[in-house]
């Protein structure tokens, strides 16, 4: 499905969450239960855990990193995020995380993913397929 893409992590497979807008863990998130609480999202109210989320791009510092890892210890976490275009201080926090992370894609996500469908996201390999 997508292919090209530079990854960190391991093989998962999750739902697709979409989302047109940028993510930032700190400033989009409530951590205390994995749910968007920023009311000018575009997924405001809905949980991210155990999903594959698709962003444009990621907001935020340093404080990504260690909240992506508190994310996982609470149980909370993704299981995976896309990227257009990631940040070195996302992949630094993935992979202390222990969240898969991949971005640069030839493809755009948007036109081929649907929200809710079931991928695999393989970011040793840069590829994404889809399981319909």
């Amino acid at each position: 499905v997508l292919s090209g893409g530079r990854g960190v992590g391991d093989t998962v497979r999750a739902p697709v969450l979409l989302s047109r807008h940028g993510f930032g863990v700190r400033y989009d998130l409530d951590q205390r239960t994995g749910v968007v609480s920023n009311r000018d999202h575009d997924l405001f109210g809905q949980s991210l855990t155990g999903r594959i989320l698709v962003f444009t791009n990621p907001k935020g510092g340093v404080a990504a990193s260690w909240s992506l890892a508190g994310l996982k210890e609470r149980k909370l976490a993704p299981a995976g995020i896309i990227f257009r275009q990631t940040s070195p201080i996302f992949v630094q926090g993935a992979i202390f995380a222990g969240i898969a992370l991949m971005d640069g894609f030839r493809e755009d996500a948007w036109s081929v993913l649907s929200d809710g469908e079931e991928i695999i996201l393989i970011p040793g390999e840069g590829r994404v397929e889809a399981r319909r």
